[in-house]
């Protein structure tokens, strides 16, 4: 039985988010320095660089405008808000971290 990979399931390679390794580390503290009212601009980015999918980026623009109209609306801050912006703050910073992720079992390994 032959080794190689079949053409007709080979997918084709996942576009690069970040072109040079430290451009992961310019991208990851924007959530960050922004208190997350910026989460989502990563996942635009990576949205219309064909790195995700267009509904990744909705899904943060929507948790970010939530956090901002969580922020307006409410006149004292509660406990609540502190765990919703810490929450989506680590998680966009996570994500970006994956986005170029270098996977051994992945298709995309070099």
């Amino acid at each position: 039985m032959s080794t190689a990979p079949n053409p007709h399931f080979a997918q084709p390679a996942r576009p690069r988010m970040f072109s040079r390794p430290w451009h992961r580390y310019a991208w990851a503290p924007v959530p960050l320095l922004s208190m997350s009212l910026l989460a989502c601009l990563p996942f635009i980015v990576a949205a219309y660089r064909g790195v995700v999918s267009w509904w990744i980026a909705g899904a943060y623009t929507a948790c970010s405008a939530t956090v901002l109209g969580f922020a307006i609306v409410q006149p004292k801050v509660n406990g609540w808000f502190a765990v919703a912006v810490w929450a989506l703050m680590i998680t966009a910073v996570v994500h970006v971290f994956l986005l170029d992720r270098d996977d051994p079992g992945s298709k995309t390994y070099k």
